[in-house]
């Protein structure tokens, strides 16, 4: 029975509604089977922190397996992320999308992606987070080594490897590339 009152103290309802539950119970001759699971990803570990540049494209792989078949690979994405169609390995139990996602200047900071599998009996696999954070800085003469720190190539430095190392030090000019200056105007030598 759910009822109503007009406050906490009345003890008289306003209107009662009768509740019910259907329960319908079978016999199977078939067992329970395991969900999917999702068997390969390199980057897209739960809770693990992506970092993609503003206009570069990103693309990852979702593979998940199961015993039936994947009817869907099922995603939580940010605005302008896709997916491709899903499709079989062949010769395999693995099923596989691809993602793509080109952020823009607007969607610079972290964003929560999340993604699953669903077979055709509709168990799902676990559900995967990770963050993904959109940054104006590319790590082109270098690399992430860990959260917050990367590891810039030989002859760069800079918190985003981007500042070029010259030796000796450019006196009257600017160092462009490691170990080659860009002389000012009337300005020659190394």
């Amino acid at each position: 029975q759910i009822e109503d009152f007009t406050s906490t103290t009345s003890s008289v309802p306003m209107s009662s509604v009768p509740l019910q539950f259907l329960v319908n119970v079978y016999s199977s001759s078939s067992t329970c089977g395991s969900g999917p699971s999702i068997s390969y990803s390199a980057t897209l570990r739960d809770g693990s922190v992506v970092y993609v540049t503003v206009g570069l494209l990103w693309q990852e792989s979702i593979v998940a397996t199961s015993d039936q078949l994947i009817a869907e690979i099922v995603t939580f994405s940010p605005l302008g992320l896709t997916k491709s169609s899903l499709q079989h390995i062949p010769s395999t139990r693995n099923w596989m999308v691809t993602l793509s996602w080109a952020p823009e200047y607007s969607q610079i900071g972290p964003h929560i992606f999340c993604f699953s599998a669903i077979d055709n009996l509709e168990l799902s696999s676990e559900r995967r987070c990770v963050t993904l954070i959109v940054t104006i800085y590319d790590y082109l003469h270098g690399r992430v080594i860990e959260c917050g720190t990367c590891q810039c190539d030989t002859g760069w430095t800079g918190y985003n490897c981007s500042k070029a190392i010259c030796k000796p030090h450019c006196e009257n000019g600017e160092c462009v590339l490691p170990d080659t200056c860009s002389c000012d105007s009337g300005w020659t030598g190394p």
